[in-house]
């Protein structure tokens, strides 16, 4: 009879630790050698999205500094593009030298019709840069665009392809937004780009869920 409740107390504790472990925050993000990059910072790095310029609303690198309790730099430049931007990665960790920084690049490439497999080189890069400055770089894939802008919808879903298959070989954490998103026109600007404030919050829920 005690040897029956060791082995259910065990089981249990198994059963707590699957549920620690998912998601909700507690993820799996970390730094173990950060060099004089702080720990309690992080670069948000993109276009109009992270820039939050499109919407009336609170911009997701805000949301996520209050989500996660640390300092969260929105470098984000409207309407830029990945493969003309490789450059201000490192001048964005060298102004903000931070322990993890949030890629969030691409679609302005796709509309103006660059190659998928030019975007993900930038983005490599862009890793590249992170990585040879003690960074840890996150990427994340794109909302699928729809409404006006569902022309560029199945060019970014093939980027989304390459984000992913690039953070597989990478070895670094991808969030997914275009899972988040599910193209629920519910979470988009009317545009059907940009994501609206509940869009917003999504995003920076999803990144939040990493640390």
């Amino acid at each position: 009879m005690r040897r029956n409740h060791i082995q259910i107390l065990i089981l249990t504790l198994w059963i707590i630790g699957l549920v620690g472990c998912g998601g909700g925050g507690g993820g799996g993000l970390s730094n173990p050698n950060p060099g004089n990059n702080d720990l309690n910072s992080v670069i948000a790095f993109g276009d109009s999205v992270t820039k939050g310029s499109e919407c009336s609303c609170v911009p997701y690198p805000t949301r996520l500094a209050g989500h996660i309790a640390k300092t969260v730099y929105n470098t984000g430049v409207p309407a830029s593009r990945a493969i003309e931007n490789v450059s201000r990665t490192q001048e964005a960790i060298d102004k903000y030298p931070s322990a993890y920084m949030m890629i969030l690049y691409g679609v302005n490439d796709v509309i103006h019709g660059d190659a998928v497999s030019s975007i993900t080189s930038a983005l490599s890069q862009m890793v590249a840069i992170c990585k040879q400055n003690n960074v840890v770089p996150v990427l994340a894939t794109y909302p699928e665009p729809i409404l006006d802008h569902a022309l560029f919808g199945p060019r970014t879903l093939s980027l989304n392809e390459g984000i992913r298959a690039l953070a597989s070989s990478e070895g670094i954490y991808v969030v997914d937004l275009e899972s988040e998103f599910g193209a629920d026109p519910s979470l988009y600007e009317s545009d059907g780009l940009h994501p609206n404030s509940a869009g917003t919050e999504i995003v920076a829920i999803a990144f939040a869920d990493l640390f």
